[in-house]
């Protein structure tokens, strides 16, 4: 994928960034551990309670990538349908991690009309609570309207038909993945997502850049134009666990005496 770099650049990103207040609708809400959607959601921000009114100041912007978002529709793998906005933050007052997430379509043209999830992969071996929150993307995006609203995030990776009786038996669990529903759409005046915000412990993890830590669905629709299943693939960030130091200093003595143990039968 072509990255970019943002339409303004870091260093007054960050500005931005650190003179905004703190001010809470909402406030991040832990996702369910379950594969179930989360609730709370709401059409309304005063009463959405994953809505935050804007970024807290003790935040740290840490990395921000642009990436081009092309069609995945054969003959139109070329053509430009978007751009996405993956960001990393940290904040120091809880040492955790806030993975930013934002797509904005730009041409509807080539066989993408519809984004209705955006996945995360890549807390397979985290083993803490995620929790999510989201903000107005013209708050933070030259250019961005206010964004469709983070809708019911869960612990699965893409479900087409939702069941909640099926889900609170963690038919729908994966580890690994944090789906999160939107609605970005052109024609229905909804051009891009608001900035969705995935909020982890810094403990023992670091955010790393990722193939496929990222999938955008297009889902299917027989009611709004015979529209069809697309799944884009980009890199992202996603977290990778370290060993603790007891665990590390175990690990490494452990291969020390695996060694010697090679070396006096390679003697003998």
């Amino acid at each position: 994928m072509k990255a970019t770099l943002l339409k303004q650049s870091l260093a007054a990103a960050a500005l931005t960034f650190a003179a905004v207040g703190s001010v809470y609708a909402g406030d991040f809400t832990t996702i369910s551990n379950n594969g179930a959607r989360t609730p709370g959601s709401t059409n309304n921000p005063a009463t959405d309670s994953f809505f935050i009114n804007d970024l807290p100041s003790s935040w740290t912007l840490k990395n921000s990538v642009t990436t081009d978002v092309y069609s995945p529709v054969v003959g139109n793998t070329n053509q430009i349908v978007g751009q996405f906005v993956d960001s990393v933050w940290y904040e120091g007052s809880t040492n955790s991690y806030i993975i930013g997430t934002y797509f904005q379509l730009t041409d509807d043209e080539y066989g993408i009309t519809e984004i209705n999830s955006i996945l995360r992969a890549g807390f397979a071996d985290y083993t803490g609570n995620l929790s999510a929150a989201w903000t107005y993307a013209s708050d933070i995006y030259s250019g961005a309207e206010a964004g469709y609203r983070l809708r019911d995030p869960s612990r699965s990776d893409y479900i087409a038909s939702y069941n909640a009786t099926t889900a609170d038996t963690g038919a729908y669990f994966d580890a690994d993945k944090v789906a999160i529903r939107t609605d970005v759409s052109l024609g229905e005046d909804n051009p891009n997502s608001g900035l969705y915000l995935i909020k982890f412990s810094a403990d023992n993890a670091l955010v790393e850049w990722t193939s496929n830590a990222v999938h955008i669905v297009q889902g299917a629709s027989t009611s709004e134009g015979g529209r069809i299943r697309q799944d884009m693939f980009l890199s992202g960030f996603a977290v990778t666990m370290v060993p603790e130091a007891e665990t590390y200093a175990m690990m490494m003595a452990g291969l020390a005496m695996i060694g010697s143990i090679v070396r006096r039968r390679k003697s003998a």
